[in-house]
C-alpha cells in the first residue's frame, strides 16, 4: 500500500507541475489539478493541504531529482578540469531544460506577488548552490583549487559557464545551440581554472 501511495503522490506532483508550467501558479486551481489527475479534490487534499504545498512539492521534485546526478560528476576520480567539464555539461543540460527554465520563471513571477517565490528559492534552489560551494571547498582543502571563498567561487563558476545562455532561455529565446553551450562551457571552465588554480 505504501508503494502505491508514493506512486500516487508522484503522479499528483507530475500532473500538477504540467499545469503550473502551462498556466502559472496563480491561474492553476486545485480543481484543475484533480481533473488532470483523474480523482476527486478530496483525494488531492488527502495528499496536499494547499496549492502552495503542492507547488513546493513540484519544485522539489524538479530541482532535487537531477541535482545528485549532476553533482556526482565532481566526486568522481580524475583531474579536476576534466571533472569540471563533465559537471558543467551535466549542469547546463539541467539548467537549460524546459523544467528548470519553467522553475526560474515561476519563481520570478511569484516574487512579484508574494513571498512564496523567495521562500521556495531559499528552500530548494539555494541549497543546491551551497552543495556546489561545499564541493569547491573540498577541492580547495585538497589543494586542487586555491584557497578562496567557496560560495564566491560558485557564483564565478556559474556565471562563466552560463554566459548569457540561461538568461536568453528565460526570455524565451529557443535558438540556443549545442555549439554555443559547448563553447561557453569550455571557455568558462578555462577561465575558472586560470582564476582558481593553486
Amino acid at each position: 500500500m505504501r508503494v502505491k501511495s508514493e506512486e500516487k503522490r508522484r503522479e499528483i506532483v507530475t500532473k500538477a507541475w504540467e499545469l503550473f508550467k502551462e498556466s502559472g501558479f496563480e491561474r492553476t486551481t486545485m480543481s484543475q489539478i484533480s481533473e488532470r489527475v483523474g480523482g476527486s479534490k478530496a483525494t488531492l487534499y488527502g495528499y496536499y493541504d494547499s496549492k502552495e504545498q503542492l507547488f513546493a512539492a513540484a519544485l522539489e521534485q524538479v530541482v532535487r531529482d537531477p541535482a545528485d546526478a549532476v553533482l556526482a560528476h565532481l566526486a568522481r576520480p580524475g583531474k579536476l578540469k576534466t571533472r569540471l567539464l563533465n559537471f558543467a555539461h551535466a549542469l547546463m543540460a539541467t539548467r537549460l531544460s524546459e523544467d528548470l527554465i519553467a522553475v526560474e520563471q515561476a519563481l520570478i513571477t511569484e516574487a512579484r506577488r508574494s513571498e512564496l517565490g523567495e521562500l521556495l528559492r531559499a528552500r530548494f534552489v539555494q541549497p543546491q548552490w551551497r552543495r556546489l560551494a561545499a564541493a569547491f571547498d573540498r577541492e580547495m582543502v585538497a589543494g586542487h583549487l586555491r584557497k578562496a571563498d567557496p560560495m564566491l567561487a560558485t557564483w564565478h563558476f556559474r556565471g562563466l559557464i552560463e554566459a548569457d545562455l540561461v538568461e536568453r532561455r528565460l526570455h524565451g529565446d529557443k535558438t540556443v545551440t549545442a555549439h554555443e553551450i559547448k563553447t561557453a562551457i569550455n571557455v568558462g571552465v578555462d577561465a575558472f581554472m586560470r582564476a582558481y588554480e593553486p
